[in-house]
């Protein structure tokens, strides 16, 4: 499954603040002062189409959502499919055809609450894909890269990709690689005490170290503040002391962990990387988006 989740964020160029890093109906009337009578009417068209489009009607179609505790390894792999996040907005019954990507025969049924295991022989990439039906002949599909090898996926910043390995100091003053983390599953955070939304994310991701460390959670903070002693106050001022606090010199304009991630435009972005290190869920905003229900189809 790829998963990217965008939510309110701080850009790097932009001084955040405010309770809100996104651009929000506050700052639209504090704008429309200064816009002449054709931007007002053509803002308030806008608003307009926002409402009505609020009240569109609810989504018809199945949602399909396939996922595996691993998606790499050496042959023969075993991969056990989840497919009980997949569901109907409308509670409608469904059935499923799951197709390995092999040329091995698919498997098709109604029962979503299981496991399907299946064994990849011989190495090479595959895709496993997952079709859902509804009985009125609605559709969808998610699907599954598998690197059936002894390397794994390739190096990136993409969901499927293997995470940019890095040593990095904590802010209390250890060194740490995070490669040494392979075997847990790692929430990836780059925040800064001086982005709100960063900020109002916090808690959550203790929340989350809390009730899942001791299946094997964990979760390293990539701080870009310019002082290293700004994060410290704000985490010891909170009593955060559950994560891997990390922190480099450079803030969010030259942190070589920010620049090695693509150069991070936007904060917190968050990574979920699972017990072999792949990257499985991207949130870029607000990461509550980090359910409980992911989480666990990954412990």
């Amino acid at each position: 499954m790829s998963c990217v989740s965008i939510g309110p964020r701080c850009g790097t160029h932009l001084h955040c603040d405010t309770e809100d890093a996104g651009i929000g109906i506050y700052n639209g009337f504090m704008i429309t002062q200064f816009l002449t009578k054709r931007a007002v009417w053509l803002l308030g068209v806008g608003l307009i189409g926002l409402v009505l489009s609020s009240c569109a009607l609810p989504q018809s179609d199945p949602v399909a959502v396939l996922m595996s505790d691993i998606v790499t390894g050496s042959a023969p792999l075993t991969v056990g499919f989840n497919l009980s996040f997949s569901h109907h907005p409308q509670g409608k019954s469904l059935s499923f055809e799951l197709d390995f990507g092999d040329g091995s025969d698919s498997v098709k049924g109604i029962e979503f609450g299981i496991i399907l295991h299946h064994t990849y022989e011989t190495g090479g990439t595959y895709t496993a894909s997952l079709v859902v039906y509804d009985d009125d002949g609605g559709m969808a599909t998610d699907t599954l890269l598998l690197t059936v090898n002894d390397v794994g996926p390739t190096e990136g910043v993409e969901v499927g990709n293997t995470a940019p390995d890095f040593e990095a100091h904590t802010t209390d003053g250890e060194t740490m690689r995070l490669s040494d983390y392979r075997g847990s599953v790692v929430i990836l955070d780059f925040w800064g005490s001086w982005c709100t939304p960063c900020k109002n994310s916090m808690p959550h991701l203790d929340d989350l170290a809390t009730r899942y460390g001791s299946q094997g959670l964990v979760v390293i903070t990539v701080s870009t503040d310019l002082s290293e002693q700004d994060t410290v106050n704000f985490l010891t001022s909170r009593g955060l002391t559950q994560f891997v606090s990390v922190w480099e010199p450079g803030g969010k304009l030259g942190n070589p962990i920010d620049l090695l991630y693509g150069d991070v435009q936007y904060y917190p972005t968050t990574y979920v990387l699972d017990r072999q290190g792949v990257i499985r869920f991207i949130s870029i905003g607000y990461p509550g988006t980090l359910t409980d229900a992911m989480l666990e189809s990954l412990l």
